[in-house]
């Protein structure tokens, strides 16, 4: 697995695990908060200028997934959903022009 590909998993699985602290109750959020913030902390470790969009959006919907985890305020959550609608639109974008280039090259 090259480094981009990693990225994309880091960046992919944080904005899942933000997903899925919106769906467990409170007791689950509890257990989660911790990998959330490790997994915060990998993404804003991610370097790929291609990611840079993607990068923003997924820090922006970790970081609402987190308060939203901490306080429970439903805005946060609103959000959080928000935010992780933009990151599934910016990978399908990433996805496509990657399957364009494939297409583009000689054998």
């Amino acid at each position: 697995m090259n480094n981009t590909d990693r990225e994309i998993e880091i960046l992919t699985n944080a904005t899942l695990i933000a997903g899925a602290l919106l769906k467990a109750d409170v007791s689950k959020r509890e257990a989660m908060l911790p990998k959330l913030k490790a997994i915060g902390t990998e993404v804003k470790a991610t370097q790929l200028d291609v990611h840079k969009n993607l990068k923003r959006l997924v820090i922006m919907t970790v970081n609402a997934a987190i308060r939203y985890g901490t306080s429970g305020k439903q805005s946060d959550a609103k959000l959080t959903r928000r935010n992780g609608n933009e990151v599934a639109k910016e990978l399908g974008r990433l996805k496509r022009l990657a399957h364009r280039k494939e297409e583009n090259r000689w054998p």
